[in-house]
């Protein structure tokens, strides 16, 4: 008989799954309420933005392969920024800052293994 043990993390996928319900619970009263104007792009940020910050929280809370899940919450923070903020500021200056910051978390993953 196999034997289960409780554990008190959270595992990434569950709390992600959370965050992505949320965000489409949210964006649907937000759009069926005509609080805004439905625009695919507005509904990439609704769902990237705050899944990339719950991907950064998740790498610093967890320090689990912290540089592997803060990549990829900047990125898919970026991608949630950009979508919300195109007609705002130019997605280029959003894509050069995150090459940036890619850059600067890559050599302190690099200089901390040395």
């Amino acid at each position: 008989m196999e034997k289960r043990v409780k554990s008190r993390e959270t595992r990434y996928g569950a709390g992600a799954l959370l965050i992505l319900a949320i965000s489409f619970g949210v964006a649907a009263i937000i759009y069926g309420g005509g609080i805004l104007i439905f625009e695919p792009l507005g509904l990439l940020a609704w769902i990237l933005g705050p899944l990339g910050a719950y991907t950064i929280t998740y790498a610093v809370k967890a320090r689990e392969d912290i540089f592997y899940y803060m990549s990829w919450g900047l990125i898919l923070l970026t991608l949630g920024l950009t979508s919300a903020l195109y007609k705002i500021v130019n997605p280029v200056i959003l894509l050069g800052l995150l090459l940036i910051v890619l850059a600067v978390v890559g050599s302190i993953a690099y200089w901390r293994r040395k």
